[in-house]
């Protein structure tokens, strides 16, 4: 019984038992509508998420009410073929078969040894970035024509103690702590993200432009980037490899569906030649002469 625990074949077994007892059942089993008690206390969790406790008797037989007016219109529709040829159930019903075949694939909970050999195999995916903690002075080019010049000029009076009160004003922090340099390119965009991990050296650097002028910048400090131990990020590798299974599963079942359709695509006629199409000019052999008088 080793293909039980495939999900696929599960899957699959699963659809043919549906057929199966759906070809059985006669006819007249299309006409009762069945609550069980199962989808009551699907219908009772419902509210008590929505409504925060549980239905009264009343609500309660409204909510099943309402599940019996639904079931009801939908088999109608279906009937009249309402379902054909709408775009919007056709995706609907391809997303669900897509949700159930993901479902499938996760009812085997992955060992830790799975888990690890994943996370061995794209360490990089999980590479901790490196961190800065900067401070900087801005200089406007829309306060001051030679905004770049004053920056360089600054370098020779500014200090850690009078900083504050050279350069301009910022609309932003003027001390960063502990970020990314995606979190700095967010604010000062690409060239000056791409100029903070070159910087070397003490004290203030630059001038460094960014999207809005020029600055001098002073790192405080830089954790390096590296590679994490499993522990670290073992809740972002399970959700990764969940992920993963997702997509193989959806693959595999795609695979088995097209081994089972064959697939004819009419190709469009190519549009005729205008050329040949087009009216063919008249004899202009004595077009331009004139008649001799």
């Amino acid at each position: 019984m080793r293909y039980l625990k495939d999900p696929l074949a599960l899957f699959l077994l699963l659809g043919v038992v549906i057929f199966a007892v759906d070809e059985l059942t006669p006819d007249e089993a299309d006409d009762t509508i069945f609550v069980g008690e199962l989808d009551i206390a699907r219908l009772s969790d419902q509210w008590s998420a929505q409504m925060g406790r549980g239905p009264t008797e009343t609500e309660l037989a409204g909510l099943v009410d309402a599940h019996v007016r639904e079931e009801m219109l939908v088999r109608e529709a279906l009937r009249m073929g309402l379902d054909t040829n709408d775009v919007i159930i056709r995706r609907r019903l391809a997303q669900k078969l897509t949700f159930l075949t993901e479902d499938l694939a996760l009812l085997e909970r992955p060992t830790q040894e799975q888990l690890v050999e994943f996370f061995e195999s794209d360490m990089e995916r999980y590479r901790i970035p490196a961190r800065y903690t900067f401070s900087h002075i801005y200089f406007s080019p829309d306060r001051r024509a030679t905004a770049r010049e004053d920056a360089a000029a600054a370098l020779a009076e500014v200090t850690d103690d009078n900083w504050r009160t050279v350069g301009d004003p910022f609309m932003l922090r003027r001390t960063y702590a502990h970020v990314t340099i995606a979190d700095i390119r967010k604010d000062f965009g690409t060239p000056f993200s791409e100029a903070v991990p070159r910087l070397e050296g003490d004290g203030w650097l630059g001038p460094v432009e960014s999207g809005y002028g020029y600055h001098l910048v002073r790192i405080d400090r830089r954790t390096a980037s590296r590679l994490p131990a499993f522990e670290e990020v073992s809740g972002r590798v399970a959700t990764d490899y969940d992920t993963q299974r997702r997509s193989d599963a959806n693959e595999r079942y795609y695979d088995s569906l097209a081994a089972r359709y064959r697939v004819e695509v009419e190709t469009p006629q190519a549009p005729a030649d205008n050329a040949a199409l087009a009216p063919r000019p008249e004899d202009g052999s004595g077009a331009g002469q004139g008649q001799a008088e």
